[in-house]
């Protein structure tokens, strides 16, 4: 009988884990337009360099150039006016998960982080039409960025980027 009450206290302990802390690395989604053809763009421009209010410009410069590498190792070259037009977006937002467990799910934990997101968007430029949208999403402290994990989540979401 102490075995399995035993057992069962690991077993709620185990469950009792904040999910944030059970996933590792940034979650990334990905999406390409029907019908672009990449093997037509070459070259890539950003359409707006400016960092969002309040957030440091090194580090946004910092994400900027980790793009581009990502870009130029699938064969893109960054140009004045490029074949595409890219939109990087980062931002934070506060969320809360709640987990019932327990006998009947009676017992409730809530779990509140701040969630980290980067978004790059590219458009063809000639067209304007949006051709590739990718996503990342992590658990971040937003009083201390850790470019550790920026880096990671640009290198993952690049990765997916059509190559030219």
């Amino acid at each position: 009988m102490r075995q399995r009450l035993l057992l069962a206290l690991a077993a709620a302990s185990l469950l009792a884990i904040p999910p944030t802390l059970a996933l590792a690395g940034p979650k990334i989604s990905t999406q390409v337009a029907a019908g672009a053809n990449f093997g037509a763009y070459k070259t890539f421009a950003w359409a707006n360099s400016l960092p969002p209010q309040g957030m440091d410009p090194v580090e946004y410069q910092k994400i900027q150039s980790d793009v581009e590498l990502g870009l130029a190792s699938k064969g893109y070259q960054k140009a004045s006016t490029g074949d595409i037009s890219l939109i990087l977006t980062v931002g934070a937002r506060q969320k809360t998960d709640f987990e019932s467990w327990g006998w009947f799910g009676m017992q409730t934990d809530a779990y509140s982080y701040t969630q980290g997101t980067l978004s790059v968007d590219a458009f063809d430029t000639k067209t304007k039409r949006a051709v590739w949208h990718g996503h990342a999403t992590e658990t971040v402290n937003p009083d201390k960025p850790d470019s550790g994990k920026i880096d990671d989540a640009v290198a993952k979401l690049m990765g997916r980027f059509p190559a030219s």
